[in-house]
């Protein structure tokens, strides 16, 4: 979000864990759902989140953007990297 001050992040709790098998799963909704009524979240903010976890689920199953094999494969390489770097220093 950018406002006035600054271009701020907020974590509104919700993740999708992907299992090898590839079931999904939304953690975290308990979380959410007390926080979301603790704060006050507007229903604007509530349908924006539960839309945005659609397009995310949809970009797992297309494989877009980070979720695509390309993507992984570069992020596991420079893991692998850094894990290799880490245990010879």
């Amino acid at each position: 979000m950018i406002d006035q001050e600054a271009l701020k992040y907020i974590d509104y709790d919700l993740d999708i864990k992907v299992f090898p098998d590839g079931e999904k799963r939304l953690l975290d909704v308990d979380e959410y759902e007390l926080h979301r009524n603790r704060m006050n979240y507007p229903k604007e903010i509530d349908h924006i989140l539960k839309e945005n976890v659609k397009i995310l689920v949809s970009w797992i199953n297309e494989e877009k953007g980070p979720f695509s094999k390309e993507y992984v494969d570069l992020w596991y390489e420079r893991y692998c990297q850094l894990s290799h770097n880490q245990q010879n220093s």
